[in-house]
């Protein structure tokens, strides 16, 4: 009943330590009373349990019992407090945690469960396996009060300056499955208080997916998002960087092509049907495809443009997009494009709203700081969403915690042992969640 070893809690904790252990710390040696590989770890472990309060906890455990959970679950040697933790961590380089996703990536890859996340193209001339990126902004944290030099700024109709931070998120989706695995996180940040212009969803993106390319080189990429990429320079810079797309293209924001998709001959053009399901659940889907039309006017970028309607078995409609795509479009495939194209949506359902709403706290302000703060605590919090999507991939035992009930329910028992009990290790917790062995009093 044990996970594989390379993809247990302690190996993702030991992979952890080992980069905690490498960032510089830019502190006086006076100054180190509490070391910022332990800072950096406890705060790992806050989000992990989605426990504000951990370390107060924890704290007082060790004052009572000599040992805590942070010290047997995590290595953490000293606790710091929550205030004495935002002031070590703030200026923490966030490069040195983000870092963290492609190598836990590459361990779920190298584990061999990097196929259950892939897409295959029937035909065509890019037939083949392909991981689905989605691409999408998300804000994480708005105030009219509490600001920083970094964070976006927003003049509402009375005057008010909103403060915000953002990301754009690069998360592994695939149809027909809820797991997705995020990949990489690019921050939406202006470099000062008096940025101008400031930075943008779009120019974040555009870093985004050239790290992608540059630390994954071999990876097959469709990538696919919603109409605010659908534009020249985007399109441009993923033909460079070798990654297909599939991007919805609204007819609103794209007159030069919804022209060239109305002149277009026969020639250029293909409709037909197909259908899913029986009886009720019949679900018929009409499509048009309309190959090498310009994207935009005097651009020699030309692309697949695709639209697709959706009617129930009445004949009643029930969904209509239309997507720009670079792939090789046609009738053997066109339902699969429309899949991948549709699964843009699972990003914001499956990893931005599961991280605000369901237990992780993600908008709880844990302090904000003056240099990276924020950032540095989105990404632990991010790290820890990864970890439990592994867990639940591979961890039979955590499994079997899952299956008794919700995701939810299982954490608030979980946070009451951790809170109650010395643990000795995440399994133990486990165990003792199970009734399968006895908590240290």
């Amino acid at each position: 009943m044990r996970p594989l070893k390379s993809l247990t809690l302690e190996a993702i904790i030991d992979l952890l330590a080992t980069t905690f252990g490498a960032v510089d710390d830019p502190r006086a040696a006076e100054q180190l009373n509490y070391s910022l590989p332990d800072t950096l770890m406890s705060g790992f472990a806050v989000m992990f349990f989605q426990h504000p309060s951990l370390l107060q906890f924890q704290r007082a455990m060790e004052k009572k019992r000599r040992r805590c959970n942070l010290q047997t679950i995590f290595g953490v040697h000293a606790i710091p407090s929550d205030t004495q933790m935002r002031e070590i961590l703030d200026g923490v380089e966030p490069e040195s945690v983000r870092g963290l996703l492609p190598q836990v990536w590459e361990k779920v890859r190298r584990a061999g469960w990097g196929g259950r996340f892939t897409t295959t193209l029937p035909s065509g001339t890019h037939q083949g396996t392909y991981y689905t990126v989605a691409l999408d902004g998300s804000e994480y944290f708005r105030s009219t009060q509490v600001q920083c030099p970094h964070c976006l700024r927003q003049t509402d109709p009375q005057g008010r300056v909103h403060y915000s931070h953002k990301i754009v998120g690069a998360t592994i989706v695939r149809a027909g499955s809820h797991q997705v695995v995020p990949l990489d996180v690019e921050a939406v940040r202006n470099a000062t208080a008096q940025s101008a212009p400031q930075d943008c969803e779009l120019t974040a993106g555009k870093r985004l997916i050239l790290r992608l390319r540059r630390e994954h080189p071999q990876m097959a990429l469709i990538m696919i998002g919603d109409d605010l990429y659908s534009h020249v320079p985007f399109v441009e810079q993923l033909h460079e960087l070798r990654q297909h797309y599939v991007l919805v293209a609204k007819p609103s924001s794209h007159p030069t092509l919804m022209a060239a998709v109305a002149a277009a001959g026969t020639e250029q053009s293909q409709t037909g049907q197909w259908t899913q399901g029986s009886g009720t659940r019949q679900r018929t889907y009409t499509y048009r495809l309309v190959r090498l039309v310009p994207l935009a006017l005097e651009s020699p970028v030309r692309v697949t443009y695709v639209e697709v309607w959706e009617h129930g078995a009445k004949g009643e409609p029930l969904y209509h997009n239309s997507w720009i795509t670079d792939l090789d479009v046609d009738a053997a495939n066109v339902a699969v494009v429309v899949q991948i194209g549709r699964t843009r949506w699972k990003i914001e359902h499956e990893q931005f709203n599961v991280h605000k709403n369901h237990g992780y706290n993600l908008t709880h302000n844990y302090g904000h700081g003056q240099q990276s703060l924020s950032m540095v605590f989105y990404l632990l919090n991010l790290l820890a969403y990864v970890a439990h999507v592994v867990l639940a991939l591979g961890d039979r035992l955590y499994q079997r915690c899952r299956a008794q009930e919700s995701r939810r329910e299982l954490w608030n028992a979980l946070r009451t042992l951790v809170n109650a009990f010395l643990l000795e290790s995440w399994r133990h917790l486990l165990q003792v969640y199970l009734e399968e062995a006895e908590a240290s009093p």
